[in-house]
């Protein structure tokens, strides 16, 4: 069963320029496509905008581990995304993150 750990919030628009290639936002995603890999039981990470959000924009961070045990250990490791994420915090309030856990159904 996979497990996935799920963090979104918004920004404002703009703030949109940041999510393009070289601007803040896109740095910090990106670094965090590079670390996740080496983590154990790390299968897969995605990270979405949405299209459809007229007063802002919701970003989603999604990350995909083999088992609970490998999603605790990520959490309790520097790689976790709210940590990371605190590079941007001038821009989004750490305290908007929305963060959810979920199990696959079999």
């Amino acid at each position: 069963m996979a497990y996935i750990y799920n963090i979104n919030f918004d920004i404002r628009s703009d703030q949109m320029a940041e999510l393009r290639i070289g601007g803040s936002l896109e740095r910090v995603l990106g670094y965090l496509r590079t670390l996740l890999p080496g983590e154990p039981g790390y299968i897969t990470s995605r990270a979405l905008y949405s299209l459809t959000n007229n007063n802002g924009t919701h970003i989603l961070i999604m990350s995909e581990w083999q088992t609970w045990e490998d999603l605790q250990q990520h959490k309790d490791s520097n790689f976790m995304e709210q940590k990371i994420l605190k590079e941007f915090s001038p821009h989004i309030h750490l305290e908007h993150l929305n963060v959810q856990t979920f199990g696959e159904i079999d």
